[in-house]
């Protein structure tokens, strides 16, 4: 997996204009995939980045929608044209790069059973779950982090065929829930005190 990407990523970085549209282009079959790991790659560190998570919380929340249901790339018109900063992108590569390695050694139990299509639609709802909480602009530590874990294990799981880091992703996705339920309840109660 993690070669695959780097691979498409090489190819994407040497055009003049980096779209959304052209990742898919160059990805292929498994463009919804790595689209959903580009996206979240700029979260896979404790300090979130400022004015990402919203954007690209909902492009990987459209791709666990297309996961569930078609199991292909949705992208709408306008999202295939948002243009990448060479800059921005060269950040995702990196991040690319230095994940790859890791990505290559934690995948070790291989099954067929994430090829299927039950299978697909269950990695779905846990990306969109994942990935609309992601988009939230939460001021709570870690609330980016943990969701694009979800999505990251997810993913990768379903490249590598690897069922064990599915489930973990799937753990993960339990624990952006409960953030869930926590922070309702937390701005609940800011509301109440206010009013």
């Amino acid at each position: 997996m993690s070669a695959r990407l780097v691979s498409a990523l090489e190819e994407v970085r040497d055009l003049p204009q980096i779209t959304l549209g052209k990742i898919v282009e160059h990805v292929e079959g498994e463009a919804l995939l790595i689209l959903c790991l580009v996206a979240i790659l700029p979260f896979m560190q404790p300090i979130p980045i400022p004015g990402l998570s919203s954007v690209l919380g909902l492009i990987v929340l459209l791709q666990g929608i297309g996961l569930t249901f078609w199991s292909r790339p949705l992208l709408t018109k306008k999202l295939k044209e948002v243009n990448i900063t060479h800059e921005k992108f060269e950040m995702i590569y990196k991040a690319a790069v230095k994940f790859s390695n890791f990505t290559s050694k934690i995948s070790a139990y291989k099954h067929p059973i994430t090829n299927t299509r039950i299978s697909h639609i269950i990695c779905g709802l846990s990306i969109t779950l994942s990935a609309a909480f992601l988009s939230l602009p939460l001021p709570i530590p870690f609330s980016n982090l943990i969701p694009a874990l979800s999505i990251f294990m997810i993913c990768v799981g379903l490249l590598e065929e690897d069922i064990i880091l599915i489930l973990i992703g799937h753990g993960i996705t339990i624990t952006v829930i409960w953030m869930a339920m926590l922070s309702y309840a937390l701005i609940k109660e800011q509301i109440q005190n206010w009013l």
